[in-house]
């Protein structure tokens, strides 16, 4: 028996009936080579690990930008961070632990430079708007360029893998409809796909907690009048206690709801209208009262919002720049504008044709700003900027 039929084995013996099985998984849209060490979620984690995207997100905002502190979190340690609070909940709740570790590993690879701020500037420039977790989805489908020499684009993940990486958010953003239809936005992700819902703004709370004590911004005094406090029954370190917190009540009231649900098989949890993973209400409450009380305190700090500025701007500035004369990208990426352009049907109305060409321009150059590290947009945004014309560090 080879490994990775060992593997499966114990996948079917071990994981509950409502654990989506990697044996059992819709495939991928290219055929791939045998592998018999590596069941097909562990494969999409390798890629996922092994693709430039995911080194890109060493250098991509989460709260602080990167020349703020070494000790930060960055995207990358925010995804290893959700990746093991995902584990652990998918472990207990006898899930599929390889496919949470995947989607985890690839939820954030659509990010933009400078976090949420850099989406919010796109989603104001790029017509149709901008949703990292779309992005994440065109990243792992289209813009990776790994298996060039296998004749596709995209690292060729699993369905359930893509599928859990656009709806990784949905406990706070609803899906457009019209969007990936292949990945069946009006319904809700696997249990394991909902995992990353709870995991994400675990992972992220507490981090931006810590972050926010380390940086000065938050102070321990006015923390301790929070629920949160008392929940975990403060002390010492009280911070290290919010995390396995949050993980004991998921699990067990995700118990509770499976066995009330008697759900039988991982398609039922999708067809459901709301979320099986999750939060006690209790604890909803009190996660609830954090979370506001770091977007008045800690995100909207003036320290947060200078930085917030600054990326919002030099996407901005980026933006203009390469929009208005399209001969300032690299040549290969403005190679892409050339190339899908002489692709277009040479019968189309001039005016169809100019809105096309304007389309394709707009979408090379979402893909490209969007690709950047903090620091690499910094430094050409530097080249192309007039003196003055961003605000300093």
């Amino acid at each position: 028996m080879s490994v990775k039929a060992e593997l499966e084995r114990r996948e079917d013996r071990d994981l509950a009936p409502w654990a989506v099985r990697s044996f059992r998984t819709r495939g991928r849209e290219y055929p791939v080579e045998p592998d018999e060490l590596r069941t097909e979620f562990q494969r999409d984690r390798d890629r996922i690990i092994h693709c430039k995207a995911f080194r890109r997100l060493e250098y991509k905002t989460q709260v602080f930008v990167i020349h703020e502190g070494d000790h930060y979190r960055t995207r990358l340690t925010h995804s290893l961070e959700v990746a093991q609070i995902g584990t652990t909940i998918a472990r207990a709740l006898r899930l599929n632990a390889d496919l949470v570790e995947a989607i985890a590993l690839g939820h954030d690879l659509g990010h933009t430079p400078f976090g949420h701020s850099g989406e919010e500037a796109l989603d104001e420039l790029v017509p149709g708007g901008f949703r990292h977790y779309e992005h994440s989805v065109r990243v792992v489908e289209e813009l990776e360029e790994a298996y060039l020499h296998h004749g596709h684009r995209g690292l060729n993940l699993t369905w359930e893998v893509r599928e859990g990486i656009l709806k990784h958010a949905v406990w706070k953003n609803q899906l457009d409809p019209e969007k990936f239809p292949h990945l069946e936005p009006r319904l809700l992700p696997t249990l394991e796909g909902q995992v990353i819902n709870v995991a994400d703004p675990v992972a992220f709370i507490s981090h931006d907690l810590d972050d926010g004590l380390r940086s000065g911004i938050l102070r321990e005094g006015e923390l301790r009048r929070l629920k949160i406090y008392q929940a975990v029954g403060g002390g010492q370190a009280w911070i290290r206690k919010v995390i396995p917190f949050l993980v004991h009540d998921v699990i067990d009231h995700t118990r509770a709801r499976i066995e009330a649900l008697k759900l039988s098989g991982p398609e039922e949890a999708r067809q459901l209208p709301e979320l099986v993973v999750g939060f006690s209400p209790r604890v909803r409450r009190v996660f609830a009262e954090l979370h506001e009380f770091l977007f008045q305190s800690f995100y909207h700090h003036f320290r947060v919002l200078r930085m917030r500025r600054r990326g919002i701007e030099t996407v901005r500035l980026l933006w203009q720049a390469f929009t208005q004369d399209p001969r300032l990208l690299p040549p290969d990426t403005a190679a892409q504008i050339e190339e899908r352009t002489a692709a277009l049907p040479p019968d189309l109305p001039l005016e169809e044709r100019e809105r096309r060409e304007e389309r394709i321009l707009q979408e090379v150059v979402r893909d490209y700003i969007a690709g950047m590290t903090d620091r690499f947009a910094f430094r050409t945004a530097a080249e192309l900027a007039p003196p003055g014309a961003l605000p300093s560090e």
